[in-house]
């Protein structure tokens, strides 16, 4: 039961603390603000209205003992005790008399008691039954020298023994008055509570304004920031805290700016250097290239147009086998140099564009792997820049070859699409699949690390979707519109006639 309470209370109050922790600082503080005005102002209030009555009714209270002490002593000096008629109009005299307007009290009855027998002797106004009976309901207060004073909620009663007879003088005085008088300085105290209030709630605004517009500019260039936007800074309201909290933002601020630059500083440089790197190797494979073609192709061919020379010289059927053998080692090699003429740098990717040069690519990986591979291309009605169709290209060159190494795939598929300022380019395969993190942490990752780095010539980007049993797909964005130039253009060899 114990546990069960706990767990209530604990659930308890971290509902109020959400709902709490939930408001904004200026409900928070307004909040307070009001609610310890409230609270003070209730306190005084209960207070003040406890003292004033206490104090209005003791000073009542030895006002109605004083009168009760004079009209005893002039009844006894009139000696009206033994004639009810005069003893009646002398009390009513005096009832009404006190009554008035020019007296700060109001006598509901008054009346004389026989001491002996209980029987009243005289009286005015509505005498209650148990009147004769001080403190017979509880509420006797004070007695002192034969004086009693009984209060009630209405009024007090105030019993008074007549000298030189066994009887007593009972007068009631009633409440009306003090209470009267008690609500006007309540109301009073309840104006000033609302005026304070007011001023309060003012006086809280102001502050909260205060307050909380300095920080709210502050999460705002925090926003802002977030948002890449570091030249963003605040404004140093005062030199307090939240002055300190600016400047200690705006230093922030200046810190990150310059790690910013720096960083992108050394991003450029890292640009230029990785494309003065791919494209020397671009320059490298056109000049093998060429030389595979035009050089080492020549003289393969001359070689094999010499041979069968020779054997047209040489009738001789002892040594044509051997020269129709030396013949077909030599097509052979004509043949592999040319395809790895082609491989170093296709012609067709200059000549005929990036479309062809991928087809015939895609063809020769058919033949050479035994993968199944689909190739579409859409929105590709112009060619492209040269750098960005040599990018492309090995893009999917090393996309296919990173297939027949490790996916162990039956099927791929290549799809390049222009849209919307955007060239896509997406690579996919049924193989074994793996986890990009691990292969990046250990370093496996070059050829996706050599695709990345070609997209971010091009401000282009790299997302690989992979898992173990799970296939592999490889997604490249290249933004491209009429401004595109061609990042590596600037730095291009004027060696770049097609092979």
């Amino acid at each position: 039961m114990n546990a069960s309470w706990k767990m209530r209370a604990s659930a308890w109050s971290r509902r109020v603390w959400q709902i709490v922790g939930g408001v904004s600082i200026r409900v928070k503080v307004l909040g307070i603000v009001l609610g310890v005005i409230f609270i003070l102002s209730g306190f005084v209030i209960v207070q003040m209205r406890t003292v004033l009555t206490d104090t209005l009714l003791g000073e009542l209270s030895a006002q109605g003992v004083a009168i009760g002490d004079t009209i005893a002593h002039e009844i006894e000096n009139m000696q009206l005790l033994d004639d009810e008629e005069a003893l009646n109009a002398y009390l009513l005299g005096r009832q009404t008399h006190y009554s008035s307007s020019s007296h700060n009290t109001l006598v509901p009855y008054i009346f004389v008691e026989d001491g002996a027998s209980g029987r009243i002797l005289g009286g005015a106004g509505a005498v209650p039954d148990d009147a004769a009976v001080p403190g017979a309901d509880g509420a006797l207060v004070h007695q002192h020298d034969d004086v009693a004073t009984r209060i009630t909620p209405t009024l007090i009663e105030i019993v008074v023994p007549v000298p030189e007879n066994d009887a007593r003088l009972h007068m009631a005085l009633a409440r009306t008055n003090i209470e009267a008088t008690v609500r006007a300085v309540t109301w009073q105290l309840v104006a000033i509570t609302l005026v304070m209030v007011a001023i309060g709630f003012a006086a809280a605004f102001f502050l909260t304004w205060i307050l909380t517009r300095p920080l709210l500019s502050l999460v705002a260039a925090t926003h802002d920031v977030a948002q890449g936007d570091l030249t963003r800074r605040v404004p140093h309201w005062a030199d307090d805290e939240i002055g300190e909290l600016s400047d200690a933002f705006n230093r922030m601020v200046e810190t990150l700016e310059r790690a910013e630059t720096a960083r992108a500083a050394q991003l450029r440089l890292r640009a230029r250097y990785v494309s003065g790197v791919i494209l020397a190797q671009e320059s490298e494979r056109r000049r093998i290239a060429r030389e595979l073609h035009d050089s080492t192709s020549q003289s393969l061919t001359s070689l094999l147009v010499g041979l069968q020379n020779l054997k047209q010289a040489v009738p001789d059927d002892g040594i044509n086998p051997q020269i129709d053998e030396l013949r077909h080692v030599v097509g052979a090699t004509l043949e592999e140099v040319r395809a790895l003429s082609w491989r170093l740098r296709p012609s067709a990717l200059d000549d005929l564009g990036l479309e062809v040069a991928l087809q015939h690519h895609i063809e020769d990986f058919r033949q050479r792997y035994g993968i199944q591979v689909d190739f579409v291309v859409r929105g590709l009605d112009d060619r492209l820049p040269p750098e960005m169709e040599t990018s492309i290209y090995r893009i999917v060159q090393e996309g296919l070859t990173n297939v027949a190494r490790y996916a162990h795939a039956g099927h791929a598929s290549v799809i390049i699409s222009r849209r919307h300022g955007m060239i896509r380019v997406i690579i996919e395969d049924d193989g074994v699949g793996f986890d990009p993190y691990t292969a990046q942490a250990n370093g496996k990752s070059l050829g996706l690390q050599g695709i990345r780095e070609r997209a971010g010539l091009f401000d282009g980007s790299l997302t690989i979707e992979s898992q173990p049993g799970g296939g592999t797909s490889l997604f490249v964005e290249m933004p491209y519109d009429a401004a595109t130039v061609g990042v590596m253009s600037a730095d291009a060899t004027p060696d770049g006639a097609p092979v």
